[in-house]
């Protein structure tokens, strides 16, 4: 049964694109498909991206007061102080890792 509407359906677009122009059926087409995607990517955000790294919890970083970690990127010199650490893995900014140094703060 479906392999008949399948085929009634592609005569019917054969029909329709040589008498009026393909654009009558290739624009439906394109619709559906985008309205497929754009239903896929919201139901996507919805139920939430299912990895291990995003069901594991930040670990709290235990903050010695006599010595902090930053991280700072070469390229632009931002500095970040990070206070939950979420892996072991240094953060990423202007494409490149950023580079870890340890300070001692003055009292």
């Amino acid at each position: 049964m479906r392999i008949l509407l399948l085929l009634a359906a592609a005569g019917g677009a054969v029909v329709i694109g040589s008498t009026w122009g393909w654009r009558w059926v290739l624009a439906p087409l394109l619709g559906w498909l985008f309205i497929r995607w754009a239903i896929g990517s919201l139901r996507s955000m919805a139920v939430g991206e299912r990895t291990q790294a995003a069901l594991d919890q930040p670990q709290p970083v235990v903050v010695e007061p006599a010595e902090r970690t930053l991280y700072w990127c070469e390229d632009c010199g931002t500095e970040l102080l990070l206070m939950t650490r979420g892996t072991g893995k240094a953060p990423r900014h202007c494409a490149t890792a950023m580079h870890a140094r340890d300070e001692v703060p003055r009292n």
